[in-house]
Parts: C-alpha cells; sequence; structure tokens
C-alpha cells in the first residue's frame, strides 16, 4: 500500500479533484475551474490526499475562523477507502477552519461521521427559489 500525503489544495490540484468529483458522480464538481473557485473561496479551506502524485481524497469546508464551520465536500476515491483517507482529511479540514464546531450533512455516511465526537441534530438542505 503506498503512503498517503494530506495537503492543503493548491490551483495545481483542482484537475485532479474534479475527476475524483466525477468518479464519485458529483456532476457539479466536474470542471477544474470551479473546483479551484470553492477551495478559494472567502471563508473556505480545502485540503487533498495525495498518492503516488494523484488526487485520492478531498474534503472543503466554510467556516467563520472562529466558532462554526461546515463540512460541505467530502470524498475519497473508491480504490482507496477503508484505510483512513476521510478521517485524516476530516481532521486536517477542521482543524484549518480554526472553529469549535462543525457541521455536516450526510445522505449515506452515517457510520462514519459517529465515529466522532459529536452530536447528532436535523438539519436541512434549502433549494432558494426551487
Amino acid at each position: 500500500m503506498s503512503s498517503v500525503e494530506i495537503v492543503p489544495f493548491e490551483a495545481e490540484h483542482a484537475a485532479g479533484v474534479a475527476r475524483l468529483c466525477t468518479t464519485v458522480q458529483w456532476p457539479s464538481l466536474s470542471d477544474p475551474c470551479t473546483v479551484e473557485r470553492v477551495c478559494t473561496a472567502p471563508g473556505s479551506t480545502a485540503y487533498v490526499a495525495i498518492t503516488d502524485g494523484q488526487v485520492v481524497g478531498w474534503a472543503q469546508a466554510l467556516g467563520d475562523g472562529v466558532l462554526q464551520s461546515h463540512l460541505s465536500f467530502l470524498a475519497v476515491h473508491p480504490d482507496h477507502r477503508r484505510r483512513g483517507i476521510a478521517r485524516l482529511l476530516t481532521t486536517a479540514t477542521f482543524q484549518s477552519t480554526h472553529t469549535l464546531r462543525m457541521d455536516l450533512i450526510t445522505d449515506s455516511a452515517d457510520g462514519f461521521y459517529t465515529s466522532f465526537p459529536h452530536k447528532k441534530m436535523s438539519g436541512f438542505r434549502i433549494y432558494p427559489g426551487a
């Protein structure tokens, strides 16, 4: 098994993140320009997991730098799952927000997120104008 390196997102990672998003079927993030804008937006922090020079994981969060952050995206390539990469990405991204708490929504990874210290809460995803 190759080692993994967790590093802050840089513009050079945008194409790799876009390929990963295509693999995990997130079409809204399949364009490297969109990925770069998301990862460099004000209040955004993002990390990538690199193995053998390839992006195999990615996480992005938004935060106020004081109290509150939101884990917006977390993806690991299917061939690299169950190796601790998602935990490393979540931890690095949360720490870099410099916030006291992080909220998130999930539709498929409850078991993973409950492995972190947490308080389960109800939430909504709102689509204004839809």
